[in-house]
């Protein structure tokens, strides 16, 4: 230690876990169980050894602290040391690795992974307001900050990046995202231990063969994760990305994940720093130690957006939501044609909580990606090392045909036809649709439904995809501009299939074969769904429009009846999932129509009230 810096020791504040500065110096408290000895270790920056070590002395329960005035952060990195075992300190700011600088490491196991002190530098936030908008009008995205870039045409550095990100941003606009959901970004072990003891992590870009590459273990929940920066500065490069993602009207959220056993104060106060000091908008809250009723309720988070697996909370929290997989599988089942699934479907697409959000989604990390769910009826995770083990073996999927890549043009037109009808299905459903990131492209894992540890080509996006599959890409694009300019299809309040507001319909209705009666038996795969443009109001204060949605997932023709409009209107098909006509694929059509309308298989139709000419 050099002697200018001139260091006071004293106890410490057991209430904050970590290194926290306060007005006498920089407090230091870590949790150790009774009868263990403590220390802190503190190395000077480039050092291969530490600079020195300090002992607990001072305890509360089961915190040790320290006080340490005098101590210059910029220069210093640390760790603890706990029954002679070096540990980082899960409340870490930061994370970084010795090898980074070129420094031999020591051969002392825990030595080569440092903790680094919280920036004290101020952070021009430019006036950064959180754009604050509601579940009804959210179009979230959900992408793995490394995997999403990794294969992108922009500078190498700044691939697989938080700055790679920032560069998706005109991407995103186009498409109509306005919300992206990340993964986790926070430090967490990639790599297990030889011993079976903590693991170590990635602290540099590079490739392994095996890491855990989705990061739903538990981690150090207060720093951004140095692997996924371009820059040597994590905390300023993240808060670069919510900043650019905030000017561009878009919001951020993070996902972080609580293994069963996590404290309850650490959830909730990685929550705080994550929206305080990050400005993230909100959060997914995965794993068995969620403490859902605390985060739900907590004052501090109040405005920030919460999602939950298991949401047990009052109907008046209104900034929580549920996120299940329940759509996914119902929907993905009534996609592939399954029987008896018309009540499920009929509740998905008109299901909201009453306060709050519902959030859904075809396809997420966990299982097949979109295109996958149409191409594979069975899982291909031999690249696992697990010998096709593990991963769901239920995957509610059809393969079209053929398991696999094929060159079949009456295969290949089937599944872009699916994939539009999943889109539909998610798009036109009441509730928060959630897109993973490179669905609206094609992209694949090769049929590997659990791609936890592929940190290479087949866990990344292959963006090769978007230029193989533009039109694709043109339909989703479409679909969500036509959702977002429709506000019947995203109400704030789940539609009562009533006429409450006295105006010759209900806000939403379900027909069949024949108009206002559902045939829900087991064999029926065919529902209309119409909605009343008169419950919801345009942006220019307007009525909405009428909009009829047929859904028919029968392997043959079907004649769906339509609902008379009032008078003077007729059907106008908007969309046409098995239209092969070159042009927008939303569009008014010549055709109109006034009693009923044949779909062809495995197809939904969009058709749209007008006047009659």
């Amino acid at each position: 230690m050099e002697k200018r810096d001139r260091i006071v020791i004293r106890n410490g504040n057991p209430v904050m876990l970590g290194a926290n500065r306060n007005n006498e110096g920089m407090n230091f408290a870590v949790e150790v169980l009774p009868g263990s000895e403590a220390s802190l270790v503190l190395y000077q920056k480039g050092s291969a050894v530490p600079s020195r070590e300090i002992p607990f002395t001072e305890r509360t329960g089961k915190i040790c602290t320290l006080l340490v005035s005098g101590l210059n952060t910029k220069k210093y990195e640390y760790n603890f040391r706990i029954d002679g075992k070096i540990i980082q300190d899960p409340f870490a700011y930061g994370i970084c690795g010795r090898e980074q600088f070129g420094v031999p490491g020591n051969g002392e196991k825990g030595d080569q992974i440092r903790c680094t002190f919280l920036t004290e530098k101020e952070y021009d936030w430019e006036e950064d307001q959180f754009p604050d908008i509601p579940y009804r009008d959210l179009i979230l995205y959900k992408v793995h900050v490394r995997g999403y870039t990794k294969q992108q045409k922009i500078a190498q550095k700044r691939r697989g990046t938080f700055s790679g990100l920032k560069d998706m941003i005109p991407y995103w606009k186009e498409l109509g995202i306005n919300a992206v959901v990340l993964m986790p970004a926070y430090e967490f072990m990639e790599l297990p231990d030889p011993d079976g003891e903590s693991g170590h992590m990635i602290t540099e870009n590079r490739n392994c063969e095996r890491v855990n590459y989705w990061g739903y273990v538990k981690g150090f929940y207060f720093a951004p994760k140095r692997s996924y920066c371009a820059t040597r500065e994590p905390e300023n490069e993240f808060r670069d990305l919510v900043k650019a993602l905030h000017k561009a009207g878009m919001e951020c959220m993070m996902e972080l994940y609580f293994p069963g056993g996590t404290s309850p104060l650490t959830a909730l106060r990685a929550a705080w720093f994550w929206r305080n000091y990050y400005h993230v908008d909100g959060f997914h809250f995965m794993g068995d130690g969620v403490p859902v009723e605390l985060l739900a309720g907590d004052s501090i988070l109040y405005g920030a957006k919460k999602l939950f697996q298991n949401l047990s909370v009052s109907a008046e929290d209104e900034m929580s939501a549920e996120c299940t997989e329940a759509f996914q599988k119902d929907m993905r089942r009534y996609l592939k044609s399954d029987e008896g699934m018309l009540p499920a479907t009929e509740y998905h697409i008109r299901h909201i909580r009453n306060a709050g959000g519902t959030v859904h989604y075809m396809a997420s990390q966990d299982g097949f990606t979109l295109y996958d769910a149409v191409s594979y009826n069975y899982r291909h995770n031999e690249a696992n090392g697990e010998n096709n083990q593990d991963g769901s073996e239920y995957n509610y999927s059809w393969n079209c045909g053929i398991e696999g890549p094929t060159r079949k043009f009456a295969i290949k037109k089937m599944r872009e036809q699916q994939i539009k009808n999943a889109f539909l299905m998610l798009l036109l459903s009441q509730g928060t649709p959630v897109i993973y990131g490179g669905d609206e492209f094609c992209n694949s894992q090769n049929g590997n439904n659990n791609a936890w540890c592929q940190d290479n080509p087949v866990g990344w996006t292959d963006w090769k995809a978007l230029r193989k599959n533009k039109k694709i890409f043109e339909f989703v694009k479409e679909a969500i501009a036509f959702q977002k300019a429709h506000p019947v299809l995203h109400m704030e309040k789940e539609p009562k299939g009533s006429d409450y507001l006295a105006k010759g319909f209900p806000d939403i209705s379900f027909h069949g074969e024949r108009a206002w009666y559902l045939n829900q038996e087991n064999t029926s795969r065919l529902l209309g769904v119409m909605y009343c443009g008169s419950y919801a109001k345009k942006e220019d204060g307007s009525e909405d429009d009428f909009i009829y949605v047929g859904y028919n997932f029968h392997w043959e023709n079907r004649t769906i009846a339509l609902p008379n409009l009032p008078e003077g209107m007729i059907w106008k098909k908007t969309a046409d999932t098995s239209d092969t006509e070159e042009g927008d694929f939303f569009r008014e059509r010549e055709e109109s129509y006034k009693k009923n309308i044949e779909i062809n298989p495995r197809t939904i139709v969009v058709l749209t009230g007008k006047k009659e000419e």
